[in-house]
């Protein structure tokens, strides 16, 4: 058996573009790459409202860390704790809303974030964001509801993001991809350890989440059931995809969503 503490774990984070700033402070654009992650397909305009982009300035503000994150009501985004340690303010993170590119679109500045407070040794990952102003609702913006019950081993689950379509470029066009769950056991079998608020999705070798896809979201039937969390060793591989379980930090996530 793997045991998590013997393999390379990555935080779907550490290892993403950072984009530069000029010296004018404005983000510089991203040249178009192959709109493919690990053997994922492209966003069509609206297929996920609930997607958004983070850019999360570090203290120097030299440089931004792009994750991903849900839109879980008009003035609240759901997204991994690891995403945003590198904001020393909420003001230093920006959340676009509405496209499917890599690109600026609504905008919305965040005024208060609060990260679970026994996030750490790769569980509770998950944190909320309250926006400065109130997201207006549309076609391709809009929340999505929170699970409230588990979903059954081998339940089909979407994830998305513009995360690396290899191990050296980022995806222009948003990407989405299908995983299936398993049961706390199985990851337990192929990890040798896992969270208790975590879960686990596996995926065909060659799929998966990868560099820039942390905090984006696991939907099933419409309802976000995973935060994306974490990936072992590199994207791909044949271990399965970590994320925290919303079902588990619905509580949490409720409460600190008033």
């Amino acid at each position: 058996m793997t045991n998590l503490k013997t393999v390379i774990i990555i935080f779907t984070l550490i290892s993403a573009i950072s984009v530069n700033f000029s010296s004018g402070g404005r983000r510089k654009s991203r040249p178009p790459v192959q709109p493919r992650i690990y053997h994922g397909r492209s966003a069509a305009k609206g297929q996920f409202p609930y997607q958004v982009l983070l850019h999360i300035e570090d203290e120097a503000h030299e440089h931004i860390y792009a994750c991903g994150g849900s839109i879980i009501s008009r003035d609240h985004i759901l997204t991994a704790a690891h995403c945003i340690v590198h904001a020393k303010t909420p003001g230093d993170i920006t959340v676009y809303a509405g496209t499917i590119y890599y690109a600026d679109t609504v905008e919305r500045r965040v005024s208060q974030m609060t990260m679970h407070p026994a996030n750490g040794g790769y569980n509770n990952d998950i944190a909320v964001l309250k926006l400065k102003a109130s997201l207006e609702f549309s076609d391709v913006i809009d929340a999505i509801p929170l699970a409230k019950k588990d979903i059954p081993d081998g339940a089909p689950v979407i994830v998305s993001g513009w995360g690396n379509v290899n191990r050296f470029r980022a995806a222009y066009v948003l990407q989405y991809d299908t995983e299936y769950s398993i049961s706390r056991a199985q990851c337990l079998r192929r990890l040798g350890t896992l969270g208790s608020t975590m879960r686990c999705m596996r995926r065909p070798l060659g799929h998966g989440t990868c560099s820039g896809d942390s905090g984006g979201p696991a939907v099933h039937n419409g309802e976000l059931i995973g935060v994306n969390s974490y990936i072992i060793n590199d994207c791909g591989l044949g271990f399965p995809d970590v994320f925290t379980d919303v079902v588990a930090t619905r509580a949490w996530i409720l409460k600190n969503m008033k």
